[in-house]
């Protein structure tokens, strides 16, 4: 009989977020806004994972550029669930202009777009047994992002001849 290996396994979801109106971003969603400079972005990433059987604790962390958090947890945690609310410095996210993806402005409210996969989420677990054995796990997960353009411009009425 093959004995069977014991391993660590993580996966990372982005959000939760939070409800909003279908024109509107998560309200805990990383938004951008066209014209406007921020000092940072705020993502919400949740890490599901499972150790061994014989796993006494360890620690998860979740990295986006170079902001990383950590969490330790012990097998009496028992959760197998982490919620980690990152906020990353603005200067950390380059290549996203938001003028790039947005119309010209007027003066109405203007359009939230959801720009899918622009950035990315790495994630480690680390399981300890009570004998010194670790066993671990990464992977990664796409991040959205979302824009708000500013107002689009009035359009004339259209004349319509006879």
């Amino acid at each position: 009989m093959t004995p069977v290996l014991a391993t660590a396994l993580l996966s990372l979801l982005q959000g939760p977020y939070l409800p909003a109106p279908d024109s509107e971003p998560p309200a805990n969603a990383p938004l951008w806004v066209s014209g406007e400079t921020a000092e940072e972005h705020s993502f919400s990433v949740t890490a599901a994972f499972d150790c061994p059987p014989d796993t006494t604790g360890g620690h998860l962390q979740v990295s986006i550029s170079d902001t990383t958090v950590r969490a330790a947890f012990s097998a009496e945690d028992d959760t197998g669930r982490r919620v980690f609310s990152i906020r990353v410095p603005a200067r950390q996210l380059r290549g996203l202009r938001p003028e790039l993806f947005c119309p010209e402005p007027g003066d109405a409210p203007g359009p939230v777009l959801r720009l899918k996969s622009k950035f990315t989420a790495q994630g480690a677990l680390v399981c300890r047994a009570s004998t010194g054995k670790q066993t671990s796990s990464q992977t990664s997960v796409a991040l959205d992002v979302w824009v708000r353009c500013p107002p689009l411009p009035d359009k004339p009425p259209v004349a319509h001849q006879p």
